[in-house]
């Protein structure tokens, strides 16, 4: 088909079947194509296999139907001076001790594990949740006693830092846990936390 089938009926791509119907008669009234044109054009819309190819051959842009004069003396003028606000002064250096401190976060830690726990509640007040995530979960693998109460702050620290740090998923994974803990303070704490961690997930 030489012309396009929406172009033929006048219809836009959105099209449904009732307005390719009522294109097809005023097409026929129109009379700018064949009649035989016209059922082609309206059987290839009605077919999704070919009305893809339609959809697919139907140029993205309308043909140029000619050349609008353009002032071009602009080009002839000099390029504006580049001038550097002082808002951006130091820019660099910020962007490259940002880098520095994120290749930090990721470093291996070399504090006993006497100082894990105090170092990632200290991160977690401070807002330096990476940071404090690091420290709590480094305290609890490496922690001998899983029943102490330092280890069970720790993961309750360690949640807080997920929920802050912005891993609610995380964060809801462990306070499920909690609520099978043996010790029926942790799992009130738990049965009360979990609820706002979910309520949380829901809104994001």
């Amino acid at each position: 088909m030489e012309h396009n089938p929406y172009d033929i009926l006048g219809v836009s791509q959105a099209a449904s079947k009732a307005e390719i119907t009522k294109a097809v008669s005023i097409a026929m009234k129109r009379k700018q194509y064949p009649v035989d044109v016209i059922a082609k054009a309206q059987k290839s819309l009605m077919k999704p296999e070919e009305r893809i190819v339609a959809d697919y051959l139907r140029p993205v842009l309308p043909p140029i139907q000619r050349f609008k004069y353009s002032d071009l003396s602009a080009l002839a003028e000099s390029a504006p001076t580049l001038v550097i606000l002082p808002q951006f002064d130091g820019l660099e250096k910020a962007i490259a001790q940002s880098t520095q401190e994120a290749h930090r976060e990721r470093e291996p830690l070399t504090s006993p594990i006497s100082e894990l726990f105090s170092e990632g509640v200290t991160a977690c007040q401070e807002g330096r949740y990476p940071k404090a995530i690091k420290y709590l979960e480094d305290y609890c693998h490496k922690s001998p006693d899983r029943n102490t109460q330092a280890y069970i702050q720790a993961q309750m620290w360690l949640i807080r830092a997920y929920q802050l740090g912005g891993q609610l998923q995380r964060a809801i994974a462990l306070c499920q846990m909690l609520i099978n803990h043996p010790h029926p303070q942790v799992q009130n704490w738990a049965n009360k936390t979990l609820p706002m961690l979910s309520k949380e997930t829901s809104r994001v």
